[in-house]
Formats: structure tokens, sequence, C-alpha cells
């Protein structure tokens, strides 16, 4: 199952690189969000995490030699981060994922 959806994966590489981009993005704006309002235990768990996100996209770029693929991988990443922090914005107005400050 696992060789399975890694050559998947590699087959589709910048659908994969857009996903992984755009939830990174989301997801380290959501650490920074965690560190502002002092929530220690969430800000853990998303910094534990974001490095592994990434880590296929940092693979791709590193196996394509050719510049307009690693071209290509920079674009599509940053569209997705456009997406990302946009979708961080509307989580935050929404009310989602939202709490008190712990700061006094």
């Amino acid at each position: 199952m696992m060789s399975t959806t890694w050559e998947w994966m590699k087959h589709h590489y910048l659908i994969t690189v857009f996903f992984l981009s755009l939830v990174s993005d989301f997801w380290a704006n959501w650490y920074s969000y965690a560190i502002v309002h002092d929530w220690i235990v969430l800000q853990a768990f998303l910094g534990l995490a974001l490095p592994l996100i990434n880590f296929p996209s940092m693979l791709f770029f590193i196996e394509k030699t050719k510049t307009i693929d690693r071209f290509k991988i920079c674009c599509v990443s940053a569209i997705a981060m456009m997406f990302g922090s946009t979708l961080m914005l509307l989580m935050v107005r929404e009310g989602i994922g939202v709490g008190k400050d712990l700061i006094p």
C-alpha cells in the first residue's frame, strides 16, 4: 500500500507538492498563531509535524535536476501557499480553532 501511494505521489508530483504546500503553509500560519496566543501544547504538535509534511516536496525538488522542473515546483508551491494563508485567515475569521488568550 505504501509503495503504491509513493509511486502515485512521484508520478503526480506537482499535485502532491500543491497539496503538501497548501497544508504546510496553513500549518505554519497556525503554528505562528498558536505562539502569539501562548498555546504551548498546540504549538508543540504543530511544530513537530511541519517538517514531516514538507519532506516529500523536498525530495521531489532534490530529485528533479532540470531547472524548469524545479521552477514548476516553486510556482506550484507559491500558489498553494497563497491558498494556505487565506484558509488560515478565513478559519480565524469564522472562529474555528481559536480560543481565549492564555496570557493575562
